[in-house]
């Protein structure tokens, strides 16, 4: 008999699963449809005028993580990665320093954390391999995703940016809400640092106890593949390496030169105008420019987008159904009746710590940021305006409960997955306490502040 393995469901399926229950329920509960078979037509013209409605959103969550995993994949990052790999000489500390890394990243671009911390780690483990160390290579891969625990809290955060942003699609309801009130909140910076001592702790005491063993691994960086004609490498997909066969090109002060031009006028145009705000569009355009600064030709550059960019798929494809929800929501009473719900079940005190709550168990089936923000989002702020909770904070609740399950939804790990060649059991070992300490800190703070 065959040993049953269970798979990880695919977020497409998952996105057309909460369509058709969100249909359902809104011809059961849906206050604005009409009786009988019309109410099935008002309901699927509902879902097709929300269709659309997240066009300039998605974009901005498509760039977002482009251009910070193109970051990644730069050459400046890859020399640091591969001097990084030191770390493999002293295990435990190395562990630490590595968990912070992760943190520091995913606080700055969860993208770019998610590729470099993958690549940071196999490295290691390849110089442990080459120099014959004992490390917890386990341990190392969910140290380096530690940092999709953090990055909603963070400068490429998908709720906080939104609504900071001019012209965003709850700006009726919540105006803009300044990065000075979310991300840079004393609650959030409290939280930030409170991570930033307690993760890397339990990094160094888990390392400790586990030391691990040599792993067993053949080095995959360019030199040693030159040297054994390896041509499997060149093969293998999504490494996070660019090709070993790129025209030889000569390096361009072009990209550069326009890169720093886009920087500086970014800057000049920012702190000339008080009324500006930092958001999405903002934090993309300083990515933007980095990126063009961090490839020496155009060449790479095309490369690195094109490795890049099929991280950015689910996002493409999913978000058109998250708007259709979102639709189907607001067009037919359905966010008012469930929105209606949460208020009667909560207070000023208790609304925030519930929101935490529902979003970590909404994150296991909306695998996105964005996407859940889409969907959940009106709901959280409708509710906290009829509580009388500060919009800002709501935002973080719904931002907190999202990140925090990523360390037993292991979609966002694939791609680390796939360069470590680690399997999602070996990191979820380690994962899972992280999210207890995670869970504990989140909480304690949206009651407390």
């Amino acid at each position: 008999m065959k040993k049953f393995k269970p798979s990880i469901p695919d977020p497409l399926i998952l996105a057309l699963g909460l369509t058709g229950i969100t249909l359902i329920l809104a011809l059961i509960f849906g206050t604005t449809l009409r009786p009988g078979a019309a109410g099935l037509l008002d309901v699927l013209i509902c879902w097709t005028e929300g269709f659309w409605d997240l066009l300039a959103f998605s974009m901005q969550m498509v760039l977002i993580l482009l251009l910070g995993y193109m970051l990644a994949l730069s050459p400046a990052l890859d020399r640091l990665s591969s001097r990084l790999s030191i770390l493999s000489s002293h295990p435990v500390p190395g562990t630490v320093i590595l968990t912070i890394i992760a943190l520091i990243l995913g606080l700055l671009n969860w993208g770019l954390a998610l590729v470099f911390g993958a690549i940071l780690v196999k490295k290691i483990a390849e110089q442990a391999s080459r120099s014959h160390r004992a490390i917890n290579y386990a341990l190392l891969g969910a140290s380096a995703y530690v940092c999709m625990m953090v990055w909603h809290g963070g400068l490429s955060g998908s709720a906080p940016l939104s609504v900071a942003d001019q012209g965003h699609f709850m700006m009726d309801a919540t105006g803009i809400i300044p990065l000075s009130a979310t991300i840079f909140s004393p609650m959030n910076l409290a939280v930030s640092g409170a991570l930033l001592i307690s993760i890397p702790l339990a990094s160094w005491f888990f390392a400790k106890k586990h030391p691990g063993q040599v792993p067993d691994l053949l080095p995959t960086d360019n030199e040693s593949c030159k040297n054994t004609q390896c041509e499997k490498h060149a093969e293998m997909p999504m490494t996070g390496k660019l090709p070993e066969d790129l025209p030889n090109t000569k390096r361009s002060v072009l990209l550069p030169v326009f890169g720093a031009l886009l920087l500086a006028g970014f800057l000049i145009y920012t702190f000339t105008d008080s009324d500006r705000t930092l958001g999405l569009n903002q934090i993309n355009t300083i990515l933007f420019a980095l990126v063009l600064m961090a490839f020496p030709n155009a060449d790479k550059l095309g490369s690195a987008a094109a490795n890049a960019v099929s991280s950015t798929t689910g996002i493409i494809i999913q978000f058109p159904l998250y708007a259709g929800i979102m639709g189907i929501m607001r067009y037919s009473g359905l966010l008012a009746v469930i929105t209606n719900w949460f208020v009667s079940i909560s207070t000023p005190q208790t609304l925030p710590l519930f929101s935490f709550l529902s979003a970590s168990l909404v994150n296991l089936f909306v695998p996105s940021g964005g996407g859940q923000w889409a969907v959940q989002g009106p709901i959280l702020i409708e509710a906290a305006g009829l509580v009388g909770v500060d919009y800002a904070k709501q935002v973080m609740a719904l931002a907190y409960g999202d990140q925090l399950t990523n360390m037993m939804q292991p979609f966002w790990a694939l791609p680390l997955l796939g360069i470590t060649g680690l399997k999602a059991g070996q990191i979820l070992k380690y994962s899972l306490p992280f999210m207890l300490i995670g869970g504990t800190i989140y909480s304690l703070a949206l009651i407390f502040f």
